[in-house]
């Protein structure tokens, strides 16, 4: 959830989270807590941070199934037509998302995205869907997805080129990673100057009309990777 509740005197987003019956569903509260975006006090309320909540959800038509754990981050710093106050913060929630969906799905990353096959691997079979949204589901969830989902690309690359290079260990290949690229689209794999983040804006707009809705959000999509990539580099010299 990329967005306050309200701003300026408007309804952005209901709180669909509170406890209670929605027709054949019941939904309990868990949980909430305060995670920070960056170092600093963590009773300063101003801080960036995200909200983390866990509820359970249950359907009255299916008594014996399991109920449904639902765990939402929600950023609220993020001005609707505005850009957050550092790219950092955008790829720290990436990271924090990718902890949660590897502690429920078992596995350690995973993307937002929702793109073809043939630029983001298709969710496994019983993966949980991952939802992003914001007011209109455009501006900011555009600019989170399409971060996301280029990332993910760059990570794939990596993986396909280190596949490619005799010196590469299995143990730096996955092959889940590279097999739809491998199966036939695959020229952007080895390619230095594809604009993935164009391509993957491009893609989405085909899917939801005005994904990432303006100039300051486009460029904070080219920040934000870049500051994922001063991050990972960082740590690789650091090891």
């Amino acid at each position: 959830m990329l967005t306050a509740e309200s701003e300026g005197g408007q309804v952005k987003c209901h709180p669909y989270w509170g406890d209670g019956r929605y027709g054949p569903l019941a939904l309990m509260r868990n949980s909430e807590k305060h995670v920070l975006l960056e170092k600093g006090d963590p009773n300063d309320s101003s801080a960036p941070h995200i909200i983390v909540r866990r509820f359970y959800l249950r359907h009255s038509h299916q008594p014996f199934h399991p109920v449904r754990e639902i765990v939402q981050l929600q950023y609220a710093s993020w001005a609707d037509f505005g850009t957050p106050a550092h790219p950092a913060h955008i790829v720290a929630l990436i990271k924090y998302t990718e902890t949660i969906v590897g502690s429920t799905q078992g596995q350690g990353s995973a993307n937002c995205s929702t793109l073809s096959p043939s630029l983001a691997l298709p969710p496994a079979s019983g993966q949980r869907p991952i939802i992003v949204h914001c007011s209109a589901g455009c501006g900011r969830t555009g600019v989170f997805c399409a971060v996301d989902t280029a990332i993910n690309m760059m990570r794939r690359q990596q993986q396909y080129r280190q596949h490619r290079n005799p010196a590469a260990t299995s143990r730096e290949y996955s092959p889940d990673a590279a097999s739809p690229a491998e199966s036939g689209d695959n020229e952007w794999m080895d390619r230095d100057d594809e604009d993935l983040i164009c391509q993957v804006v491009s893609e989405f707009r085909h899917q939801r009309m005005s994904m990432v809705q303006n100039l300051r959000q486009f460029v904070l999509c080219y920040d934000t990777v870049l500051e994922w990539v001063s991050q990972t580099s960082g740590e690789r010299l650091s090891v």
